[in-house]
Order: structure tokens, then C-alpha cells, then sequence
């Protein structure tokens, strides 16, 4: 696919991004063939325009959902070789976002993230202590702005999306942690990902004893034991270990395989298996 050589004028390339908005079954499909044979470049300014339409209902013909999702395969590959210390997860969370969206415009989810920074801010000032700091968190997120965990359709696969965690305030126990772990970083503030067998949290990392707190419980702080507790009630023996931090890249190595497990659930083997090999590509990072 894409091996066209005839690049699209913009008079063209606004025609076709103007007819994704027609409904019509004939028309949806006599967009997929024609761009199945677009060359890649074309194929790269179609997503780039259709991620501009806010407010406009398009649908993405499969060949051009083929194309975003075989691309994104390079993407991962460069993003787990990217920095020198390591990848960063806000870039993974959001190309894992991608795939699941891949006419959504991320950049509004970054911005998103910097007002509840810049909020969260005003709310910490003259604020030092980490049980006070961890505790303003998560007032903020959770009673402010209404994060919970999703408890009534945890498998849901927005969940897992960080654009629809931001978007419906409620997500698996791993993405609101991202959500914690993102605006924290704006700040400088150490809350860490730890992901115990069986279930996710975060630690506020400072000298002497962390802070442990469930985001999934609405931001409960939990004490070591009771991270014990929790462990050993998922059928697990409990190893110091499990509280250590957990690098990004094995966060969304997580993602990716809570995603996998639920369309596999759902019997869509074609996503699953498009997440598979993301996961195989991050593994040999």
C-alpha cells in the first residue's frame, strides 16, 4: 500500500477530506480503494488535515486505519530507543493513544495536561509536605475534577486510552496513575508508577518512607502492609520488589498488554494482534 507516485494537490486533498464526512456506504468505500493506492506521503498529509476537523464527525476508511497503524509500528520502535535515559511515557501513553484514535488531535490532551499543572500549582503554594502535597493531588483530581476508577466497565478499552481517560475522567488503575505521573513531572513532584502483580499504584518517592496511594480508589493513601494485603489477596506471594518504581517503558509494555487481553476478550483479533507486535517491537528496546 501507498506505492502511488502522483502526489494530491490541496484542491484534492480537501475534496477527499470533505467527502470522509459523507455517510454514504458507496462513497465511504470508493475512498478506501482509491486511498489504498496513495503514496505514503499523501497518505501522511490526510491523517495530518483529518486530525484538524474539531467539531466534524469523519470516519477513517480502513486502508488509511491500516496505514496509521502500520506507521505507528516505526514509532514505537524509535520511541523505545529515544532517550538516553530512557523512553518517556507521556510520548508512549499518547502514540498508545493513537491507536486507538488515530484521527484525534493529542495535542488538545498535552494542553489539557499543562491547565491542570498550572491549576494544581496555585492549589500546592506554600505546600511542602509530601502527605499534604500527595493529599492536595489527589483532591484535586479526584473530587475537583472527578477521576474514578472504572469500575463498572473495566474493560472497556477507553480506559486504557489516556485521551478518553482525560476526556470521561475514569480509566483503569495504570492511567489514572499516568495522569498522576504527567502532571507530576510538570512540577517536579516524584510520584512514581509501581506495578505490583495484580494491581497498579504510585509511590511519592522521598527519603525515608514513600508515600503509597491508590488512584484507582479515589488517591487512598495505603500503607506498605496494606500493599501487601493487596497483593496477597490477587493470589500472589509478596516480594519487597513489587514496590520498586517501574520504568516507563515497562508501563506501557502494561498498557499495551491490558489492551491486548481486552480485544482479545471481545474477539477483535486484528487489534490484538496489531498490539502484540508494538509489544514485541518496545521488548527489544
Amino acid at each position: 500500500m501507498g506505492r502511488g507516485a502522483v502526489n494530491l494537490s490541496e484542491t484534492q486533498l480537501d475534496a477527499i477530506c470533505t467527502l470522509l464526512e459523507d455517510d454514504r456506504e458507496a462513497t465511504f468505500q470508493a475512498l478506501d480503494r482509491q486511498i489504498a493506492s496513495m503514496a505514503d506521503e499523501d497518505l501522511e498529509r490526510i491523517l495530518e488535515r483529518l486530525t484538524r476537523t474539531e467539531g466534524r464527525r469523519v470516519s477513517a476508511p480502513p486502508a488509511l486505519v491500516d496505514f496509521h497503524h502500520s506507521r505507528l509500528e516505526r514509532s514505537f520502535s524509535e520511541w523505545a530507543v529515544s532517550a538516553p535515559d530512557g523512553p518517556q511515557l507521556e510520548e508512549g501513553v499518547f502514540l498508545l493513544a493513537s491507536f486507538g484514535y488515530p484521527l484525534e488531535d493529542l495535542g488538545r490532551c498535552v494542553a489539557e495536561l499543562d491547565q491542570m499543572t498550572k491549576e494544581l500549582g496555585y492549589r500546592l503554594e506554600g505546600v511542602s509536605a509530601p502527605d499534604e502535597i500527595v493529599r492536595h493531588t489527589a483532591y484535586y483530581l479526584h473530587e475537583e475534577l472527578g477521576f474514578k476508577g472504572g469500575r463498572t466497565e473495566y474493560y472497556d478499552p477507553d480506559n486504557c486510552y489516556l485521551n478518553r481517560v482525560l476526556d470521561r475522567r475514569e480509566g483503569m488503575p495504570i492511567s489514572l496513575a499516568a495522569v498522576y505521573m504527567l502532571i507530576g513531572r510538570r512540577m517536579d513532584l516524584p510520584f512514581r508508577g509501581v506495578g505490583m502483580p495484580g494491581h497498579f499504584i504510585l509511590k511519592y518517592e522521598v527519603p525515608g518512607t514513600p508515600v503509597y496511594l491508590d488512584p484507582f480508589d479515589g488517591g487512598k493513601v495505603v500503607s506498605a502492609e496494606e500493599c501487601t494485603d493487596i497483593v496477597r489477596g490477587m493470589g500472589y506471594h509478596f516480594d519487597p520488589r513489587f514496590l520498586n518504581e517501574t520504568p516507563d517503558l515497562r508501563i506501557v509494555e502494561r498498557m499495551l498488554n491490558n489492551l491486548i487481553g481486552i480485544y482479545h476478550r471481545e474477539g477483535d483479533e486484528e487489534r490484538s494482534s496489531r498490539l502484540v507486535r508494538y509489544r514485541e517491537i518496545i521488548q527489544r528496546g
